[in-house]
């Protein structure tokens, strides 16, 4: 009898297909890949023959050896002499609310009149168009401003971009814009402010921000031709750095900064920072019948604080040796004290120091070579004394007309110590005051034009 089944390892093995099919597999993927690989070379090349198609094309390298580049013409060092060099990127820094908008209507102004800008700087003038890409204001506002400042109607060039699509994010827009800037012959462009023409997701991405610096130099020089170029931006919390990147401020060739006083919101400052330029904090005076800016040469803010505590300090010490004549300079800071008058030790010599150099006071010599102060007896012509006479009075500190009985008294600035008891009597009873018993005169007003 035979056994029905086989010893199983009399079988041959089945055959083995799965290394096949992994050959196939991976014989398929590489077509597919090189396909694929195909398609994307075929994209690119195409994406880079339309982007070169629609391109203008890019100027030469501005290259050369030291000894040819020397023998170029050169040009001006400065657009703005000692503030604002020439073909450069400048930035304006301003806090809020402090004249930005009308310091660049004063440049644009000074670029096609040559006038000197803020009163001061020597001006190379263009001969072309100043281009405003306006996106912060009215076209409406920002125009009536303009004309303002007495502004050619023809040579400053407005687009106005408040509540419209940014041109720098639409290539097509940008191109149209270039173009139209190009054929009206802009030299100089001014960007305000960059928070809004800024086309990236943050401002204090300092990759993005830089791209876009760059990127405006391109289009300014290569895309407009201009030469200059004002980028405007908002101060940040402090007043005094730029708000968002520090790229901003590594970019440009010069910084303008503008601050309000703390103390006065009245009163501008303008400092500038930059290649070839360094101009200290000076305080920047506005006339508004021409609405023209220009430096006080006052200095500082530190400064001005200090001059107005002076000035105010120099009333102080007149008023002072005005009730008491021949005092010397430890009685009046004595006396400054009494009445509340707040100092740091030896600024009562320097305002007095101050009066005298006015003329409003004068000194004389007393025993050990002390100083004494006395009022100036400067003369003054009095028109509207009663019944036409006309004379005069050492009187400074008088106000106006006088002439009338107690009206010098009044405008005396006094202390509660000097009333009525300093007064004299003129022999017809009426007082005397102490500017006119000091001068030397001993009748009343009223006596003096009778007599």
């Amino acid at each position: 009898m035979t056994d029905d089944y086989a010893d199983p390892g009399d079988l041959e093995p089945m055959p083995d297909y799965s290394a096949d099919d992994a050959y196939e597999d991976a014989l398929n993927l590489g077509r597919d890949v090189a396909a694929e690989l195909h398609k994307l070379r075929v994209r690119k090349a195409a994406q880079e023959a339309f982007k070169a198609e629609n391109e203008p094309d890019a100027p030469p390298f501005d290259a050369g050896t030291l000894g040819e580049i020397l023998a170029r013409p050169a040009d001006p060092p400065m657009r703005v002499d000692g503030l604002i060099p020439w073909d450069s990127s400048a930035l304006l820094v301003a806090q809020r609310k402090t004249g930005k908008t009308t310091t660049l209507l004063n440049y644009a102004r000074s670029l096609l009149t040559g006038e000197p800008f803020l009163g001061k700087f020597a001006v190379r003038p263009i001969e072309g168009t100043v281009a405003f890409l306006n996106f912060e204001v009215s076209a409406g506002m920002l125009g009536r401003w303009a004309d303002e400042h007495g502004i050619d109607r023809d040579r400053l060039y407005l687009v106005n971009l408040r509540g419209r699509r940014n041109p720098f994010t639409h290539p097509q827009d940008r191109a149209l814009l270039a173009d139209d800037l190009r054929a009206r012959g802009t030299e100089s462009l001014i960007v305000d402010p960059f928070g809004r023409a800024y086309p990236g997701k943050s401002q204090n991405d300092s990759g993005e921000v830089g791209a876009f610096l760059v990127d405006l130099d391109l289009f300014t020089r290569a895309e407009v031709g201009a030469k200059d170029l004002m980028l405007t931006t908002h101060a940040g919390w402090n007043g005094e750095r730029t708000r968002g990147s520090s790229a901003l401020e590594d970019w440009a060739d010069v910084i303008l900064t503008m601050t309000r006083d703390a103390d006065d919101d009245s009163l501008r400052f303008l400092r500038a920072e930059g290649r070839d330029v360094e101009l200290a904090e000076d305080r920047l005076d506005f006339d508004p019948s021409t609405r023209t800016l220009s430096l006080a040469g006052t200095g500082s803010r530190k400064m001005s604080h200090d001059a107005k505590r002076l000035d105010e300090l120099v009333l102080a010490v007149v008023e002072q040796v005005t009730v008491t004549p021949g005092i010397n300079g430890s009685e009046l800071g004595e006396a400054l004290k009494s009445v509340g008058v707040s100092f740091q030790k030896g600024d009562e010599r320097k305002a007095a120091r101050a009066a005298v150099d006015a003329g409003r006071l004068r000194i004389e010599m007393g025993a050990r070579n002390a100083k004494l102060y006395f009022c100036t007896d400067l003369p003054r012509t009095t028109p509207n004394y009663p019944g036409g006479a006309s004379v005069t009075y050492p009187d400074p500190t008088l106000i106006g007309g006088v002439g009338q009985r107690g009206v010098e008294e009044a405008e005396l600035p006094r202390t509660s110590q000097t009333s009525t008891e300093a007064l004299r009597n003129c022999l017809c009873g009426n007082p005397i005051s102490d500017q006119r018993h000091w001068a030397g005169k001993d009748q009343c007003v009223d006596c003096e034009a009778a007599s």
